[in-house]
């Protein structure tokens, strides 16, 4: 790089600066006013309603609050004792062969999804799930029941 070609870009830099800096200022003016003006709207509604300044803050206070969506409360962790005991409610209602996909579907939420696992190694390990397919990467694994009713035992 030259010594000129140096100067040029230092000078592009400088001038940037200046411009983003005005911008900076142009847009804190900006909000000033904005504020200037709610404040004297306010001011002047203070003055006309005279002994009712109190029922305005309220109404100001509810209407963006009822703008605002209310999220909805994240649903309660269960124990895995109680996973356990809507796993034993909702095995019946899946097919023959499922995956984990089904079995929430069967449950109606998701659980905690180690809890999960641990509970479906522990009745494969007792013979009351049969590995059907093993999962791999985005595919989920395929369980088989190996009866009719499937109790859950020492659980």
């Amino acid at each position: 790089m030259r010594r000129d070609e140096y100067e040029q870009r230092k000078q592009r830099l400088e001038t940037q600066l200046r411009e983003g800096i005005a911008l900076l200022e142009s847009a804190h003016r900006q909000q000033l006013r904005a504020l200037e003006l709610v404040w004297m709207t306010t001011a002047e509604e203070d003055l006309a309603l005279g002994a009712a300044p109190a029922a305005k803050p309220a109404a100001v206070r509810s209407e963006p609050a009822a703008a605002v969506p209310v999220a909805p409360a994240p649903p309660s962790r269960r124990t895995p004792w109680e996973i356990i005991q809507d796993l034993a409610a909702a095995l019946p209602k899946v097919p023959e062969v499922f995956d984990r996909k089904r079995l929430h579907e069967a449950l109606g939420y998701e659980p905690n999804r180690s809890s999960l696992h641990r509970i479906l190694q522990q009745l494969v390990g007792n013979g009351n799930l049969k590995v059907e397919r093993p999962g791999r990467g985005r595919v989920p694994t395929a369980y088989r029941k190996t009866g009719a009713d499937v109790p859950l035992p020492g659980m």
